[in-house]
Order: structure tokens, then sequence, then C-alpha cells
């Protein structure tokens, strides 16, 4: 029993399980024009960047995985 005498769940949600694909942008107030639905640009600008940043963090991973794989063929050559 946690405080105040109610059972306490130490079970964790599903993580493969999503409430949502656009969580972030679902949250976010919206334009409606012509019944479709816009984000403010500052916000989606702010989704572009971060979007930008992690393709350029997955590029350099991916090099050194080459890398990598390059020093594991030379090491079994020796």
């Amino acid at each position: 029993m946690g405080q105040g005498g109610q059972a306490v769940s130490h079970h964790l949600r599903d993580a493969t399980k999503m409430i949502s694909k656009t969580p972030r942008t679902d949250r976010q107030p919206v334009v409606t024009v012509a019944f479709q639905h816009f984000v403010k640009a500052g916000f989606a600008k702010q989704l572009e960047r971060q979007l930008a940043g992690a393709n350029k963090r997955i590029k350099e991973l991916e090099a050194k995985v080459d890398e990598l794989h390059d020093l594991e063929k030379w090491l079994e050559g020796r």
C-alpha cells in the first residue's frame, strides 16, 4: 500500500503501444483553414530543426559503425 492506503502499481505502460503517432503535434493549438488543420510555423520549424539534427546524428553513427566494421576486418586479418 502506498501513502493514503492506496495500492501502488509498479507496472509500466507498454512502450510499444503509442497513444498517438504524433503526440507533440496533437498537443499544439491548430489553425483551421478550409477544413485543414495547421500547427503554428514556429512549432513546425522546431520539429524540422530537431529532425535535421536527428538525421545528422544518424549519419554520424552510421559512419562510426562503418569504421568499427573496418577495424574488425583489419583485426581479423592480422
